[in-house]
Formats: structure tokens, sequence, C-alpha cells
């Protein structure tokens, strides 16, 4: 993880513009219904594949979002990270899904959250697949 002094004065702008967004997310998880949290971060529609550097965008922005999360005045989980992420990335246009996968096992139950851009699973292990089983959303 860079320091802050490693950081460029745009990396900086993006970190307070992170900052905002866990903060959003944050309150939107407490006070909105997920179907409108899902409304206001649905992906963009992309048609074509995204570049490596789009991914490589994404990827930094992963780091400083996980960056503004570790010195929040709140307590920042996978949700509330992968949601300001998931907009961040949405906003710029790039095609994005929120992912929701559990484990299952005899001691209960672990729950993760992440960002997929073009099944790369961004800031996740490779393995992230084998360790929680992707949640599907429910058709109504």
């Amino acid at each position: 993880m860079q320091t802050a002094r490693q950081l460029s004065p745009r990396d900086w702008l993006v970190l307070v513009e992170a900052w905002w967004a866990l903060l959003g997310s944050y309150f939107a998880l407490r006070w909105m219904k997920f179907d409108h949290i899902q409304a206001l971060t649905s992906p963009a529609t992309g048609n074509g594949a995204v570049s490596s550097d789009v991914l490589a965008w994404a990827w930094r922005r992963q780091r400083l979002v996980s960056m503004a999360a570790s010195v929040h005045l709140l307590s920042m989980t996978c949700l509330p990270r992968a949601l300001a992420l998931l907009w961040m990335v949405s906003r710029h246009g790039i095609p994005a899904q929120l992912c929701i996968g559990i484990n299952k096992s005899a001691a209960g139950a672990l729950a993760h959250a992440w960002v997929e851009i073009q099944n790369e699973k961004i800031g996740e292990p490779e393995d992230i697949d084998e360790r929680f089983e992707k949640l599907h959303p429910v058709k109504r």
C-alpha cells in the first residue's frame, strides 16, 4: 500500500472522492432499500471489451478506496467498499457489477462483496470464486 507522500495530486482527489463515496454507501445501506441502492449504482452499459488500461485504472481506484476506508471515521466493511468502487467506476461509463458471495461451513456463514469488470475481480484474489459461492439476483 502506498503512503500518503507517494500519492499524486490526482490520487489525492480520488482519495477524497472515495472517502465521500464510502460515507454515502455506509449511510445508504442503513437508510435505503437495497433495490434503491442497486438502482443508484446500476452498471453502465457498454459493448466491446474493456482494455487492460481501464482494468488497471479500476484496480488503482480500488486501492484508493481501500486506503480511504482504512482512515475512515466509520468501520467500512466489504459491502460499502464495493458499492463505493462500483459507483466510482460506473459513473465513468465502465460496465461493472456488484458481486456478493457466501461461504457456508460448520462454523457458520461468511459473506463477501466485491466488484467485477468483465469477470475480473477488482482488488480480489483469483480464488475468490472458490472461497465464496456467488449469489445470483432473484428475478421477480
